[in-house]
């Protein structure tokens, strides 16, 4: 049963006592009028039988006053009855008017974090397209999230390098952060801004009482297969390790396409949670470094 349904119960209980007590009072006033008219009546039409009956109107009358006074009493208790059940309705009217005012305040609190979270998300975007990268050997210039291609052939051929010169020496995951190291370098100039704000964006989204899953897919929803590569590398390095809480969290890498990665190894640098329902997580799905590079 809702409040609603209560406050309409206690709304009934008090006129249904009310009409009982008042037929009651009603009924008792009726038997006594009817007994005085008859006493008069009868005396009226025979003075020595009215005056006969003195004596019996003496015991009469001790024996309802003790019945009027507990007649009383009775009528106080309903009528405490009856005001602590306006109280009750009272107190369930305020509880009723509370509830509003707190579902208002959520809906308010909700509507102001969806006003700030779709802000972000346009300048994530503006952040994404304001990128720009010129090429040293063609002067080609590319933007936007075409960039990501570009940082991820650039972060390959780094690896790839080192790969060479490192095995069987070191392993894939010594070569990938030394390789890291030296694509950091070179890209954080235009990469430091991207995740410092996508940083902050998954912290709001963390922090925000008012946060729904559906925010999290949203923001996942943008991110290229470039740009998953390059979040994930960075997760695995340094620079990165605050994010992993986040990708393990909201499953970022649930897109994540890991036909692409630098070594099938490099999947299990990052707790596996972080690829949520990942179809590609297998072995047979992860590229061996000989088939990168043909």
């Amino acid at each position: 049963m809702d409040l609603n349904e209560k406050v309409a119960d206690k709304k009934r209980a008090p006129a249904s006592i009310s009409w009982k007590f008042l037929f009651s009072l009603i009924a008792l006033a009726a038997i006594a009028l009817l007994f005085v008219v008859s006493v008069f009546y009868h005396g009226a039409s025979n003075v020595e039988t009215f005056k006969s009956l003195g004596p019996w109107g003496d015991f009469a009358a001790g024996l309802l006053n003790p019945v009027l006074t507990f007649l009383s009493f009775i009528g106080v208790l309903v009528t405490i009855v009856l005001q602590r059940i306006e109280l009750s309705e009272s107190r369930l009217e305020l509880e009723r008017s509370a509830d509003a005012l707190e579902a208002q305040i959520r809906s308010i609190n909700l509507q102001s974090f969806e006003s700030t979270f779709f802000q972000m998300l346009s300048v994530h975007n503006s952040i994404v397209n304001s990128i720009d990268l010129v090429s040293s050997e063609t002067s080609v210039t590319t933007n936007g999230r075409d960039c990501f291609r570009v940082f991820y052939t650039r972060l390959t051929k780094i690896y790839r390098d080192n790969e060479k010169k490192g095995q069987p020496k070191h392993g894939p995951s010594k070569i990938l952060d030394v390789s890291y190291r030296v694509f950091w370098k070179d890209s954080q100039l235009e990469l430091g801004h991207y995740f410092r704000f996508l940083y902050n964006f998954f912290r709001l989204i963390d922090e925000s009482a008012e946060a729904r899953p559906y925010h999290a897919k949203l923001i996942r929803s943008q991110l290229s297969d470039q740009e998953l590569l390059i979040l994930f590398y960075n997760c695995t390095s340094d620079q990165g390790k605050n994010f992993r809480k986040y990708a393990v969290k909201y499953e970022i890498f649930d897109n994540l396409p890991t036909v692409r990665l630098l070594h099938p190894t490099h999947a299990d640098l990052i707790d596996r949670a972080a690829f949520g329902q990942n179809p590609m997580l297998t072995g047979r799905d992860v590229r061996m470094p000989n088939q990168e590079r043909g």
